[in-house]
């Protein structure tokens, strides 16, 4: 038999997909943590809009019904995306279950054991997923709500860190701020980065979130954040800059 049928053979008894590095690139992108974003398509350009405000949190997400290369045949590209994706998200609508396609996306990453998040939009978890809470919250409040649980993973909350470096500006810094409380981990390099991204970036330190001062609106800020997350003091000086007292 030839070696290369054999090996795509042996891959699909053992239900192992070989993705390529390309292939990878082309789905994903460079950088980002993987979302496949799982839904109904009539609910595609909400979909769409998730997956552009999540990248604002450094998440690449897949949407079947527009990032399908169209020189790929359409189910190895699902197929590639759910098994090089980091977490799947399941856009519970009403009509959800009568897909030909939504059930076994959630199979197959439940195989896989990856994390997956469902959003409760008319419909409840059942099957594998039943016995997990779906979150309920609107299409403009999903993605942050959706990171805040992801954050948990170590690889979510190192991309979470590359966009607070990359924040473009205020508003940004005060939606990437409501998901410091979700934080419960944090080493003294991930700390010190975000020190860093915080005293380098204005943008960041100017947003009412990072710096905490209108608490009772965006939160105590990151020094709070720091000192609750490490054995280290954090302070915030009169300069407008955190350190390590």
């Amino acid at each position: 038999m030839n070696r290369l049928l054999f090996r795509d053979t042996r891959n699909q008894l053992t239900g192992k997909r070989t993705v390529s590095p390309a292939a990878t690139r082309r789905i994903w992108g460079e950088d980002g943590f993987r979302v496949f974003l799982c839904h109904k398509v009539e609910v595609k350009r909400k979909t769409s809009d998730l997956k552009d405000r999540l990248s604002l949190f450094n998440v690449s997400s897949f949407v079947a019904h527009k990032d399908i290369h169209p020189t790929k045949a359409w189910q190895d590209e699902i197929e590639n995306a759910l098994s090089t994706a980091d977490a799947l998200v399941a856009l519970m609508t009403k009509r959800f279950h009568k897909s030909n396609w939504t059930d076994q996306e959630i199979g197959y990453a439940f195989g896989r054991g990856v994390p997956i998040v469902s959003l409760h939009f008319g419909k409840c978890p059942y099957g594998f997923i039943g016995k997990f809470q779906a979150l309920s919250c609107t299409w403009e409040a999903a993605a942050v709500e959706i990171v805040k649980l992801l954050v948990k993973d170590e690889r979510m909350l190192n991309c979470f860190i590359r966009a607070v470096q990359n924040c473009q500006n205020w508003i940004d810094g005060n939606q990437l701020a409501e998901v410091l409380p979700s934080i419960d981990k944090l080493s003294i390099k991930q700390a010190d980065a975000l020190i860093t991204a915080f005293n380098q970036n204005e943008e960041v330190s100017g947003s009412f979130g990072f710096n905490g001062s209108k608490s009772s609106v965006h939160g105590e800020g990151l020094a709070y954040h720091l000192n609750r997350l490490t054995k280290r003091t954090h302070k915030l000086t009169n300069s407008g800059k955190i350190k390590v007292v």
